[in-house]
């Protein structure tokens, strides 16, 4: 009888073994978190600071993930965007967000609001004061929508080590509707990226004449989808940037002569360009002193 006790209990080691190599990884396994940018596999197991320039047919608009998870979209694209602009948040599992910046009143950053408004609890709505009214006339926020208007006089802490500079707009306005826009830094520790929304040279050259050295950049989201009106030389310079990411929906070789001047004083730059309708999304991920660029080509 000893060689059949022997077999029940190697059969029932067999069983054992079998149940446990069956067992999902995840219930034995916790999800490892990643702090180097260039350890990481996705934004998903990144705990930095997570920016996602998507790429639109024809407005733009911004993700932020900050380093505690905190959401900020900025600005929603035109309101022919938002199929995509919706696929691209839903693809990331969002039902809200923390804050939604809005940058000005133009179509091509403020027209997928209230397709947005309808889809996303937003919890705060960014925007600049001196054109808070404007903004509003165009897309009225709800009476209840907790918002925060911001002035040049502003740096508001949005989380774990990311500050946001406002840069403009300031009084006097201008008679250029983009030249009011929201302009501000991001700083997440050492690294900067600054976000110029649709101005052109006109509001370069005040920024040039308030803050000169101070501009500079590690990465630049270039104004007016690439327009020759704006990027000017000598803002160029003072920017100084490593990467240069321009949102337009114009795929490059159906590019205007004048984006073509652009692209050529980028390189005079020796930043590294990216053209969203050319490269898909751009997601940089930032530990705040080192970062990577991922291309999301598109589907």
């Amino acid at each position: 009888m000893g060689w059949k006790t022997k077999w029940r209990w190697l059969l029932l080691g067999f069983c054992a073994a079998f149940l446990f190599s069956c067992t999902p990884q995840s219930r034995t396994q916790s999800v490892v978190k990643v702090e180097d940018p260039y350890a990481s596999e996705n934004e998903q197991d990144f705990t930095g600071l997570v920016l996602t320039y998507f790429a639109l047919p024809h407005g733009e608009s911004t993700l932020v993930r900050l380093p505690g998870g905190k959401t900020m979209l900025i600005d929603t694209g035109r309101a022919e965007d938002w199929p995509v602009l919706f696929e691209r948040l839903s693809e990331r599992k969002l039902t809200r967000l923390d804050y939604l910046v809005i940058t000005n009143d133009q179509p091509e950053h403020i027209g997928g609001y209230p397709f947005l408004e309808k889809q996303f609890l937003v919890d705060t709505v960014i925007l600049p004061k001196l054109i808070q009214s404007s903004i509003e006339n165009v897309v009225p926020l709800r009476p209840s929508q907790k918002r925060i208007a911001l002035t040049t006089q502003d740096l508001p802490q949005l989380g774990d080590d990311v500050s946001m500079q406002v840069l403009l707009p300031e009084e006097p306005l201008f008679l250029s509707p983009q030249n009011n826009s929201l302009v501000f830094r991001l700083q997440h520790k050492q690294l900067r990226f600054l976000f110029t929304s649709g101005i052109n040279e006109k509001a370069e050259e005040r920024l040039l004449e308030k803050y000169g050295d101070q501009l500079k950049a590690e990465v630049l989201k270039v104004g007016d989808q690439g327009s020759n009106q704006g990027s000017s030389q000598p803002f160029l310079s003072k920017v100084d940037p490593q990467v240069a990411i321009i949102q337009t929906g114009k795929l490059r070789d159906k590019m205007k002569d004048s984006h073509t001047e652009v692209l050529e004083r980028l390189g005079e730059s020796w930043a590294e360009t990216y053209i969203t309708s050319q490269d898909g999304s751009i997601t940089i991920l930032s530990n705040g002193e080192d970062y990577r660029i991922i291309k999301q080509k598109k589907q």
